[in-house]
């Protein structure tokens, strides 16, 4: 055979055959001499004495090593010792350098010694400004990849990086670099390059030179660019991935001939689009990825996306799109990817038809008001689709023709009330299906005929009366079926016996009044454990009667919920199947008997929760049967007898409530020895005595609660508890409290004793109990405490004697609390406080005198409490602090000096060289007529937030803050402020609170709120305001503004212009009767409006249409509504945001969230006049009811011709309106001519018809 030597030379990888063998032998053995070497030079980590500060390890791919705060010196000598131990060439596959040493600005040379190979070198979080040219020069044989990150670099160090041949990935995020000069690149080959995080704000057009054939991924996301760097970009043959995110870009240049031929992945999410215009991406011919979101892109020209016919992911989510061209992916057929949550769509007819290979589309978050026929045609790849939380109210029977593989569909919390029979038919492969938050009433046997595949259905929160049998009949895969919150009053039976593979179905929150058998498992499958249920949630129901067979067969649930019905008993047969229960919730049912067998099947149950229902008499074999029981709930039962023994059974019983019940004795065989029970609730059950050994054997006891019985000091004596932690016995009368109460529980470590009537302690009450640490004793009568009652109590870390009856603070009794860091002693008679005898108190943190009649104070100088944080001396008589308050205690931060008698701020007290850490201060409801005397040279240099509301300040000075340099939080609500000076808050640059409510402001005008850049919130509710002035332009970080409650009448064009982070206005409460339509326009991040309780007759329908893409909030009840022709465009636009719209119509109520016209006490947006109108809701009625007159009003037939008539009309005012159709026909012929006149024209010439 002869061969076509031709052919065989243009075959591009032809090979001589007869040299295969040989370079096999040759590869094997290269291969094996350099396994040989590596055997031989395994590097080995240098001794950690030598690396001190370096940790080191050794993997299997080579030697990692990092160095925190590490030194020039310190990486020096760790690479030395690397090279000491494991020869010259030792490969370091990683350095990472963290925090390098502040001081050191430039990375010198010398760093890195000869003889170092690092293949990863990182450095982060520096101060370089500097790289010297020759720092890197040991490194230029192996240096792969290079990240100096979160360091101070003002440009890339081209010189010290252009000999490293090996570099393949450069990493300089987060340093400060504004621009990228000519060839700051050239000499590398680099194939991965992030600028992300920097200042960049210019790129030249050679900033990539060198990099034209290498360079495939390219980070420039956090930057300042504000042109798309396309001249510098293009030469860049080999780009495939571009991330531009988080600059301020605003459009795509076309130049007609540039172009980034190899790039697929372009993400340019969180910059400045509004809008993308015709064959905007013509620059990018194969691009597969492409992410916009988090832009304000309002319009898509339908050939935006022409050029991009290889496009495979879009994500267009959360921007302002209110309109899609039915051709807008017209020529993206390979789209396999779509997502545009969170914008503002109205219509999808045909948008997302005939895209074969599109397999999930997110539309979450729109305002979508129907499923049309067209809406998926020829889609027939669609997997996943998500239309939750729209406003859709009618849904295509023919919808989803199309889609044969949809897995998923999302339609929650729209408002849709019907499903169509055939709407699913064609969704062989659904696995899940969400309808829940809809107005669904009834759904019809065979909607779900084809679902065999179903495993999840959702179909909560709906409208659904009856459950009928074959319903759920085709669905043999379903595992999880949520019926709860509708208005389910009766199941058929049957009505889910197909549901072989059922694990979960809910119920809660119906109105069944009685459940039969409605999963009605026959006797064989009853006996093989045929049901798979795992949890059954029946509670909040009206359930009186369970049908014995109802739960026949359910020998796998785990969990069921029977709680808040109006069950009465709970007979033997009921849960006789329940075999592998765990727990059983019966909460708030009316049970009074349960028969002695009704748990005996239960005999994995570990939780059983019976509280408020009424049973009076527990016998000792209620629960006989429970071996497994850990936790028993029987409080509110009104239980008068728990028999002797009643618990014996329950081996492992932990947890045991018995609250608020009429138990009145604690007999010694109610608890018995050895039951293991942890917490031991008995609350409010009349206990008067308590029997000798009651609580013996319980060694496991931790928890007992005794609060509001009616025990005295007797029974405590009874308590003998070794292990016990937390006794609580508030509540009861122990007045004769004595000694030895507590010598039973050597183990207590929380004790309360509040409202128990003890106006004195015995000295040595505490004597055995060594580990106490929080003592509550509140509101008792206590006037003093013996010396040595906290001798030797060395845990103790918190007392509380608020409420009681001290005219001294117990010096000498807290003087033995060495450990303390808590001590409330609020609401006493406390005169006067000496502070030096708390010197023995120096891990105090809290310190609460409130609610005493505190005149002085005084030993500060004597008082080291060094770790103080708060002290509140709220609501005292004190009107002057010593000079040297707590001076002492430099960690002081909260301050409370609200309700007393200071006329000023105590400024040298309370000063920065005083208390260097005070960081909050409340001065309020004190009668202070200025904030402190001028010139003042107090400083408060941290001081962070302020309180003084309900004083007597009239004027806010231009001085008064000057003080104040950090403030944060500035609450100045609730004075008789009239005036507030020019400068006022000048001196408050970082101010992020501003509370001036509730003041007498007539006018506050525009320069006093200048310099504020940072402010946040800015209140002033309940002022006199008429007027407001232009918003200065400081304050553009202002994100919630509340003008409620103040006389202004009109909102002009320019009064909000410049709040351009405006997120929440509150004018609520005023007196407005007109808004310009471009009030709101420039507010780009408003999300709640309200405009409620003002005196629009109109409301300002041109003034929310710029809002509409992003409002969440729109209040504006209670205004005088005038429903007429001129309402007509609101009534639509309403309508049409029905998602918007909170309570109307039996719609979804979204509370004060809702953007609607009202929700608040049914005040919902209401027709003032005309007289016959007044007081209905205005979106009940039919446009017909405000409105009979025509859009055309008259109608004119002029110049009659032989062959021709003019006709002209006049018509009302709607901008909904975009045309006129005419339609005429000869008398003799049905035949119509169909005129279409645009919107400015109103006269036509109708010619003769042949």
């Amino acid at each position: 055979m002869t061969r076509d030597p031709q052919r065989w030379v243009n075959y591009p990888y032809a090979v001589d055959r007869r040299r295969i063998p040989r370079m096999v032998l040759q590869i094997l053995l290269i291969q094996n001499f350099i396994t040989f070497e590596a055997v031989a030079q395994i590097p080995e980590c240098p001794p950690p004495e030598i690396i001190t500060g370096c940790p080191c390890y050794n993997f299997e791919d080579g030697l990692f090593l990092e160095c925190a705060g590490a030194t020039e010196e310190t990486l020096r000598t760790t690479l030395q010792g690397v090279l000491s131990t494991s020869g010259a060439g030792t490969m370091v596959q990683s350095l990472s350098v963290y925090e390098l040493d502040k001081s050191i600005e430039e990375l010198e040379e010398g760093v890195f010694p000869p003889g170092s190979q690092i293949r990863h070198l990182q450095i982060s979080h520096s101060s370089l400004r500097e790289v010297s040219e020759g720092a890197f020069t040991n490194l230029k044989d192996s240096l792969e990849s290079l990240a100096l990150v979160s360091g101070r670099l003002p440009h890339v160090p081209q010189k010290s990086l252009a000999n490293l041949r090996k570099l393949a990935a450069l990493d300089l995020e987060t340093n400060l670099i504004q621009d990228l000069s000519s060839y700051c690149f050239y000499g590398l080959k680099l194939m991965k390059l992030t600028l992300k995080g920097n200042q960049i704000s210019k790129i030249s057009e050679y900033a990539f030179a060198g990099l034209e054939d290498s360079l495939s991924d390219l980070d420039l996301a956090e930057n300042k660019l504000k042109l798309f760097p396309i001249a510098p970009l293009r030469r860049l043959e080999s780009l495939a991935s571009l991330r531009l995110a988080w600059n301020e870009i605003s459009e795509l240049p076309d130049d007609g001939y540039s172009l980034l031929s190899s790039l697929l992945i372009l993400d340019l999410s969180s910059n400045n689009f509004e809008k993308l215009p015709e064959d905007c991406f013509r620059p990018c011919p194969i691009l597969h990825t492409l992410s916009l979101y988090y832009n304000s892109i309002e319009t898509i020209q339908k050939d935006a996306f022409a050029s991009l016919k290889d496009l495979e992911s879009i994500d267009l989510s959360h921007n302002k799109i209110v309109f899609l061209d039915v051709a807008t992916f017209k020529g993206n057929e390979r789209l396999r990817t779509i997502e545009l949550s969170h914008n503002h769509i109205h219509y999808i007819g045909g948008v997302f038809a005939r895209l074969p290979e599109l397999r999930e589309l997110y539309l979450a978050e729109n305002n979508i008001l129907e499923i049309p026929g067209d809406a998926f045609a020829g889609s027939v790849s669609l997997a996943v689709v998500y239309l939750q939380q729209n406003a859709i109210r009618r849904i295509d029977a023919k919808g989803l023709t199309s889609l044969t593989q949809l897995a998923q569909l999302h339609l929650s919390n729209n408002y849709i009330e019907k499903v169509p029979r055939e709407f699913l038919e064609h969704c062989e492969n659904l696995s899940s299906l969400s309808l829940d938050g809809n107005k669904i009433r009834e759904l019809q046997p065979g909607t779900f005929l084809k679902l065999h595949q179903l495993r999840e259905l959702r179909l909560q929160d709906n409208h659904i009366t009856e459950v009928k049998r074959g319903v759920f009949t085709p669905l043999p895969a379903l595992l999880e079926l949520h019926l709860q919150n509708n208005a389910i009053t009766s199941m058929e039976t049957g009505a889910l016996s197909t549901l072989n593979n059922l694990q979960h179905v809910n119920l809660q929150g119906n109105q069944l009044t009685m459940l039969g058998d409605v999963f009605q498992l026959s006797a064989s499958e009853s006996s093989s454990g045929g049901s798979s249920l795992v949890s059954i949630q029946l509670d909040s129901n009206g359930l009186a009667v369970l049908h014995n067979d109802s739960l026949r067969g359910q020998a796998s649930v785990r969990i069921m919920w029977l709680g808040h019905n109006k069950l009465t008993h709970l007979q033997a047969p009921l849960f006789r199947d329940l075999l592998l229960v765990e727990r059983l919730y019966l909460t708030n049912n009316s049970i009074s008997r349960i028969e002695d067998t009704a748990f005996q099947p239960m005999q994995a149950l570990k939780f059983l929760e019976l509280s408020m229902n009424k049973l009076s008499h527990v016998t000792a074999r209620t629960f006989s049967e429970l071996h497994e029981l850990e936790e028993l709930y029987l409080q509110n039962n009104g239980l008068r007898r728990l028999d002797p023994y009643a618990l014996t059974a329950l081996k492992k019983l932990k947890v045991l409530d018995l609250a608020n019940n009429y138990l009145t004795v604690l007999q010694d065989a109610i608890f018995q020895e050895d039951l293991p029970i942890e917490t031991l609730n008995l609350k409010n059950c009349s206990i008067a005595t308590i029997e000798n050994g009651v609580f013996r054997g319980l060694n496991n006891l931790f928890d007992l609660n005794l609060d509001d019985n009616l025990l005295t000091a007797t029974a405590l004596l009874r308590l003998h508890i070794p292990g016990l932690r937390t006794l609580a016995a508030s509540g009861n009368n122990f007045s004769q409290i004595t000694e030895h109460c507590f010598n039973g529980l050597p183990s207590l470590q929380e004790l309360f004793l509040d409202c128990s009537q003890i106006s004195q302690l015995p000295e040595t009450i505490f004597v055995l109990n060594r580990n106490l640490a929080r003592l509550h004793l509140n509101h008792n009568y206590l006037r003093a405490l013996p010396p040595g009652i906290f001798d030797r109590l060395l845990s103790l870390r918190e007392i509380y004697l608020d409420h009681n009856q001290l005219q001294d603070i117990p010096y000498s009794a807290l003087a033995s609390a060495l450990n303390l860091e808590i001590l409330m002693l609020s609401t006493n008679e406390i005169l006067n406080v000496d502070v030096a005898s708390f010197a023995s108190l120096k891990h105090l943190r809290e310190l609460d005198l409130s609610h005493n009649k505190i005149e002085t104070m005084s030993g500060f100088a004597m008082a080291n409490l060094s770790r103080l944080i708060s002290v509140d001396l709220s609501y005292n008589n004190l009107n002057a602090l010593p000079a040297n308050f707590f001076a002492h205690s430099s960690l002081l931060r909260r301050v409370d000096l609200s309700e007393n008698k200071f006329r000023q701020i105590p400024a040298v007290a309370l000063s920065g060289q005083n208390l260097p850490g005070l960081a909050w201060l409340n001065l309020t409801r004190n009668p202070l007529n200025k904030i402190h005397d001028l010139p003042s040279e107090a400083m408060y240099p941290i001081l962070q937030e302020v309180h003084i509301s309900g004083t007597n300040l009239s004027i806010v000075t231009s001085q008064d803050f000057e003080t104040f340099p950090a403030l944060l939080h500035l609450y100045l609500s609730q004075n008789c402020i009239l005036r507030v000076s020019p400068g006022a808050f000048r001196s408050l640059p970082n101010l992020l609170t501003l509370h001036l409510g509730m003041n007498s402001l007539e006018i506050l005008p525009k320069e006093r709120l200048q310099g504020m850049e940072h402010l946040r919130i800015l209140n002033l509710t309940h002022n006199r305001l008429k007027e407001l002035e232009e918003f200065p332009e400081d304050l553009k970080s202002l994100q919630i503004l509340d003008l409620s409650y103040n006389q202004i009448g009109i909102v002009g064009k320019v009064t909000f212009k410049n709040l351009i982070s405006l997120v929440e206005l509150h004018l609520y409460g005023n007196w407005i009767n007109a808004i310009s339509s471009e009030a709101f326009r420039p507010l780009k991040k408003l999300r709640l409006l309200d405009l409620s309780r003002n005196y629009l007759e109109n409301l300002p329908l041109n003034a929310f249409r710029p809002l509409e893409t992003q409002i969440r909030s729109l209040r504006a009840e209670e205004n005088p509504l005038h429903c007429g022709c001129e309402s007509q465009e609101l009534w639509e636009w309403l309508r049409d945001h029905q998602k918007l719209v909170s309570g109307v119509g039996g719609g979804r109520s979204r509370g004060r969230n809702g953007v609607g016209v009202g929700d608040v006490e049914g005040g919902l947006l209401r027709c003032e006049q005309p007289p016959e109108l007044r007081g209905l809701v205005f979106l009940d009625l039919d446009p017909h009811a405000f409105c009979s007159a025509p859009l055309v009003l008259k109608l004119a037939i002029q110049d009659i011709q032989p062959f021709s008539v003019l006709v002209s009309w006049q018509s009302r005012n709607h901008s909904g309106l975009h045309g006129y159709q005419v339609a005429y026909h000869a008398l003799d012929n049905v035949d119509e001519v169909r005129l279409f006149i645009i919107v400015t024209r109103k006269i036509v010439t109708l010619r003769y018809i042949e």
